[in-house]
């Protein structure tokens, strides 16, 4: 019978040996092993210097853009949206910066501003309940005798659209002319706001609108919602920005590049998921963005207009050329008839 030392002593050995296997053989790779190592992080430290210094680079042209356009805003915008009344449609959690940079390149561009109507996490609440108080409200607030927008109808966001079409008929109007008197408008939307449905914010920090406009915004959340809500609110703001295009002269859905990414409600029509044509602007935080919007309600203005996606997002395209504004004609000097003789 064998004794129990002999294989503790020999299992021992075995992983003696090893070990001594390992840090001989370590030894005489170490070298190479090392120079390559070496070699390989001296390179990659090379090529992160040289993306670094390309990033930066990059940040600085886009700060000069930013400056440059800051800078031209005025000359760039001046005279292209004169005549016309402009109201924001702000969706919750948007972002502060795009709201008062569309506010102020809008109103550069020689619109007025009618204020704000801000739309409440409540309004987008698809339970029943909410949805039943929704269309409740609507019901008690639908005015009567004005041609109403009409989007197609979705059972998921039934109330939503509801309101929308209301909302939509109260704040826009398509040739000018006031559809609802200034007492008719603030008793529907004092209505959607007593339910909690939305919150009025007129210029110059007044509780009411300035009056009807003729072309809107509707401002996009800052970020994409969380995934049990983003059904929801992206197929709702299609259809406040789709009824206010039909109802006024013109709307744009803006907000910045870290709310119009994957999943977004500007990347659902921008890919034609939402089925619905829609002017959009995917970079509005920033000061090129911005004067985008205001051309691109400008170019809303012009006979067959069509949608256009703009921006810096796969599937859209640059800034369109600033409108120009009709001046009037000058009436030619007459020339003298030459008698006969």
């Amino acid at each position: 019978m064998i004794d129990f030392r002999y294989h503790l002593v020999s299992i021992v050995a075995v992983f003696l040996a090893l070990a001594i296997g390992i840090v001989v053989g370590a030894q005489a790779l170490k070298p190479g092993v090392t120079n390559t190592l070496s070699r390989t992080a001296a390179a990659e430290k090379k090529a992160i210097k040289s993306l670094y210094a390309h990033n930066q680079q990059l940040k600085n042209e886009i700060l000069a853009d930013e400056s440059f356009a800051q800078a031209a805003e005025p000359s760039l915008l001046r005279g292209l949206l004169a005549g016309e009344r402009v109201v924001l449609v702000v969706a919750p959690n948007a972002d502060g910066g795009t709201l008062d940079g569309i506010t102020k390149a809008i109103q550069q561009a020689g619109a007025s501003f009618a204020g704000q109507v801000v739309l409440t996490p409540q309004f987008f609440d698809t339970r029943t309940a909410n949805e039943q108080a929704l269309m409740k409200t609507v019901s008690q607030l639908k005015p009567t005798g004005i041609s109403m927008p009409h989007s197609v109808p979705s059972t998921q966001i039934a109330g939503q659209q509801q309101a929308a079409e209301v909302i939509a008929a109260t704040l826009a109007t398509k040739d000018g002319l006031p559809t609802l008197t200034p007492s008719q408008s603030q008793q529907i939307l004092t209505g959607f706001a007593s339910a909690g449905f939305l919150q009025v914010n007129g210029p110059n920090g007044a509780s009411v609108l300035s009056g009807q406009a003729t072309m809107a915004v509707v401002i996009i959340p800052g970020t994409v919602p969380p995934a049990a809500t983003r059904g929801p609110v992206n197929l709702a703001l299609v259809s406040v920005t789709q009824d206010l295009q039909e109802a006024g002269k013109g709307a744009v859905l803006a907000g910045p590049l870290l709310g119009s990414g994957p999943h977004s409600v500007i990347e659902a029509v921008n890919s034609g998921a939402a089925g619905v044509a829609l002017t959009t602007v995917d970079n509005a935080e920033t000061v090129v963005g911005q004067i985008i919007v205001a051309q691109a309600l400008r170019e809303l203005l012009n006979p067959h207009a069509s949608p256009t996606s703009y921006g810096v997002r796969p599937r859209t395209v640059p800034s369109p050329a600033p409108g120009l504004v009709p001046s009037p004609s000058v009436s030619p000097t007459p020339t003298r008839k030459k008698t006969k003789r």
